[in-house]
């Protein structure tokens, strides 16, 4: 399967957020560091109307930019949403993805399972309300948009592979972050195996450990994990690229650096970019990478 490289506008989040980048500054960096495509994160464009929206997709065709979309949670039973209410978020974002020409939309459940772990009845609530939403949307949302959903530190890998079986339709497929199983206490070359025939898209990020300590330093009292840019954990990266390079595809798979570990007034983007997108460029078999 080829791969094209690019980023998620997650990575400036902070800096966009307080308006210390634009989101076409932006654009121009990712499109300087030789990234095929942008992937938007909705909020960022949430204030743009219909001319803002298509001056953001003619400057990506300037500059040699696919789109993709990312959408939010489509909501969380546990929290009052139903599925009436899942289907018109998704809705929206089908439209946006239209407006700006992205082939997808990325989605997600609302909980994180380390939350629900003494709950499993809960969880299965959320696994059949995101069941029920996305079978919902195949029917009631018009377009041809394909509707991603992510292994968001959420469910595991078994349990996304019911979702998309119990949906039943090839409007909806699994956008596949190849770190995030470690949030599930899952194994992710197992969940990259599983789950890659499943999604035509996805992240690459990487995680760091850090212990903490008693005070004098005689044992921990536990430790955090940290999400980072690729290459700069202990992730298995290179196993992680030859699973995806591996797998069977028609189409070449989209796969977008996550940068979460940013910050506001710290515009560190560029260098870190440019050593990711060559870590993941590094790691891909011979031949693998597109675009």
């Amino acid at each position: 399967m080829s791969i094209v490289l690019g980023v998620d506008t997650l990575s400036y989040h902070c800096r966009l957020v307080t308006g210390d980048i634009s989101l076409e500054d932006a654009m121009r960096e990712i499109a300087d560091l030789g990234a095929s495509f942008v992937q938007f994160n909705a909020v960022h464009v949430k204030d743009r109307d219909q001319d803002g929206l298509e001056a953001l997709r003619a400057l990506a065709v300037a500059l040699g930019l696919e789109i993709t979309l990312s959408g939010d949670v489509v909501g969380r039973a546990g929290g009052g949403d139903d599925v009436c209410s899942g289907v018109e978020r998704i809705k929206g974002w089908v439209e946006l993805a239209e407006t700006i020409g992205s082939p997808f939309v990325r989605v997600s459940s609302g909980f994180y399972r380390n939350e629900l772990l003494a709950h499993p009845e809960r969880i299965a609530v959320e696994q059949q309300y995101v069941t029920d939403t996305l079978r919902r949307a195949v029917t009631d949302v018009p377009g041809d948009v394909q509707i991603l959903l992510e292994n968001h530190s959420d469910f595991t890998s078994e349990e996304y592979t019911q979702i998309i079986r119990a949906v039943g339709s090839d409007r909806v497929a699994v956008f596949l972050d190849v770190i995030n199983p470690i949030s599930a206490l899952q194994d992710p070359l197992p969940v990259i195996k599983e789950l890659a025939p499943l999604a035509p898209a996805g992240h690459a990020k990487d995680f760091r450990i850090e212990s903490r300590y008693v005070e004098d330093r005689f044992h921990r009292r536990g430790f955090d994990v940290q999400w980072c840019y690729p290459g700069e954990g202990v992730a298995d990266l290179r196993s992680a690229m030859a699973v995806l390079a591996a797998t069977e595809r028609s189409a070449p798979y989209r796969l977008s650096v996550e940068g979460l570990d940013n910050y506001p007034d710290v515009a560190d983007q560029r260098r870190r970019l440019t050593a990711s997108l060559e870590v993941l460029r590094s790691l891909l078999p011979a031949g693998a990478l597109a675009g």
